[in-house]
């Protein structure tokens, strides 16, 4: 009897003297992988526990968080939603516009945009110039990019795979943007200025 008390305080004071796990707090994530533009119901989401210091800023904890806003970009199963994930109210494009996917030259550049900047697209000198040989540049000064849209806001960053080439951006544009930026995109590289002004998005003159 003495020996089985003297275990049962031994295994009592192990308990009280072994630290506590982390603390945790509910998380929304991704029940499956969800694409671009997808709106998460029920079935795409769930909560799970995280600890408190691995939480990403401002990420949601419900399913009602998201608001039946759909995706900016895609997410993977497991990963958490972050407010930026989700296209807000003001994303969802501009009276009388469209989103039209512009594919930018260099995909390093596009990627350091975020749904809601706002930008100019330029278009440089027809053909890519790295893949000119000196033998048949023209000389003289380089022929300067032109502006094809101006004040264009990005719907979403769509992931892109290692197979393709450059950067992909939705852009919420007017319909007469649209065919500019398009025939541009096929006959040159598209690069983009961060543009700050308030106005609404427009075609450059």
């Amino acid at each position: 009897m003495a020996a089985a008390c003297a275990a049962i305080a031994v295994a009592a004071a192990l308990a009280v003297a072994r630290p506590l796990g982390p603390h945790t707090v509910p998380v929304l994530t991704a029940a499956r992988d969800l694409d671009t533009g997808a709106v998460p119901g029920p079935r795409d989401v769930r909560v799970a526990r995280f600890p408190a210091d691995l939480v990403p800023t401002r990420a949601l904890r419900q399913a009602a968080d998201t608001g039946g806003r759909a995706l900016a970009a895609a997410v993977r199963r497991g990963e958490p939603i972050t407010d930026v994930r989700l296209v807000g109210p003001q994303l969802r494009g501009s009276p009388g516009g469209v989103a039209l996917p512009v594919r930018f030259a260099d995909a390093e550049a596009a990627r350091l945009l975020l749904p809601g900047d706002r930008v100019d697209v330029l278009a440089g000198p027809p053909g890519d110039a790295v893949s000119i040989s000196a033998a048949v540049r023209p000389s003289g000064p380089p022929a300067p990019a032109r502006v094809v849209a101006r004040d264009a806001t990005v719907l979403a960053r769509p992931d892109g795979g290692p197979d393709r080439v450059g950067g992909l951006l939705v852009l919420d544009v007017p319909p007469d943007t649209a065919a500019v930026l398009a025939g541009a995109a096929a006959t040159a590289p598209l690069t983009y200025v961060i543009h700050t002004s308030t106005s609404g998005p427009g075609v450059a003159k």
